[in-house]
């Protein structure tokens, strides 16, 4: 027996998946399957990655399956007592809100749901049918809006609005918690009219340009595997919390679409964003999504109508 645990000792260890078995403390893995080496992930990565195993961690008492596959989830605790050990060497993060919500979850974890869930829910508000109906109503009246009013707010003024708009997008839901949105705030003439050659006019006229983008690193890049589509899922949902917040606020907003099969659509495209992210410093693994275009309206067009509900099921 001892000459097969040494056996296969060595054949993991060769084999390059970690530095360490679980008998020989601390736990600092340098990979996990499926995930690449964390030495070679970046900080930032490594939150998310943080972020994605706590999550996995937490929502496995929701799905009922954490002490029927304990063993999986011990192995992601570990993961996370790595990740933490790497901050802690580099004196990173040590106040950051997701950092301290894992190492919650990772202090509670033989206690999960009595240590974590029970003390961390809020009680369920009864069901209101007419909530919903007035939500219906009023978000019938959101439009995409491209004709702004000659009284704006001043520069300094959006700033503010644009990081409401951000902390709107942040509470959105997002595969894995990976919370990947990225976002670049245009309030400057010059910055706008980088997008004259990539977008219409209510763009680059808009008082407040709002770019989102998503750090494709958190994807499939932490295993080696193709890119994933749930960043369009996430971005989505991020931009409608934007614009629902924008719109009950009194703001105008227009989605424009902003992502790589237009700028890779022409030569003149391609070039076009190249500046802008050389000149706003928009790092190649940012994922272009989405312009937001927002402004005080200088009125609500019309509402293109919507097929009947009963049509829109399969």
């Amino acid at each position: 027996m001892k000459w097969v645990k040494s056996t296969l000792k060595k054949l993991i260890i060769r084999a390059g998946v970690i530095k360490r078995l679980p008998d020989e403390k601390p736990y600092l893995y340098s990979s996990f399957y499926p995930y690449l080496s964390i030495e070679k992930l970046s900080s930032g990565v490594l939150l998310s990655l943080m972020r994605h195993e706590a999550h996995r961690i937490e929502k496995s008492i929701y799905n009922d399956i954490f002490y029927s596959k304990n063993a999986m989830y011990l192995e992601k605790a570990k993961r996370l007592d790595c990740i933490f050990s790497v901050f802690e060497k580099k004196n990173l993060f040590m106040d950051e809100p997701t950092v301290l919500w894992a190492k919650k979850i990772r202090a509670s974890f033989n206690e999960l749901y009595e240590g974590f869930i029970v003390p961390n829910s809020s009680k369920a508000k009864g069901f209101n049918i007419e909530l919903l109906e007035d939500y219906s109503r009023q978000i019938k009246n959101r439009r995409s809006v491209r004709v702004w009013g000659a009284e704006q707010l001043e520069n300094d003024k959006w700033q503010g609005v644009a990081n409401l708009m951000i902390d709107c997008a942040k509470w959105s839901p997002c595969s894995g918690n990976r919370q990947p949105w990225r976002f670049k705030v245009l309030i400057e003439k010059e910055d706008k009219l980088l997008l004259s050659k990539l977008k219409e006019k209510h763009c680059t006229s808009a008082p407040l340009l709002i770019f989102v983008g998503m750090d494709s690193r958190v994807y499939g890049s932490l295993s080696n595997t193709d890119f994933e589509t749930a960043l369009y899922v996430d971005a989505g949902a991020a931009i409608m919390n934007m614009l629902v917040g924008a719109h009950e606020s009194g703001l105008g907003t227009c989605w424009n679409h902003f992502a790589r099969d237009l700028i890779d659509s022409r030569s003149v495209n391609q070039k076009a964003y190249a500046d802008f992210c050389e000149k706003l410093d928009i790092d190649s693994y940012i994922h272009p999504v989405a312009i937001l275009a927002v402004g005080l309206p200088k009125y609500i067009p019309p509402s293109p109508e919507r097929m009947n509900t009963r049509d829109l099921m399969l």
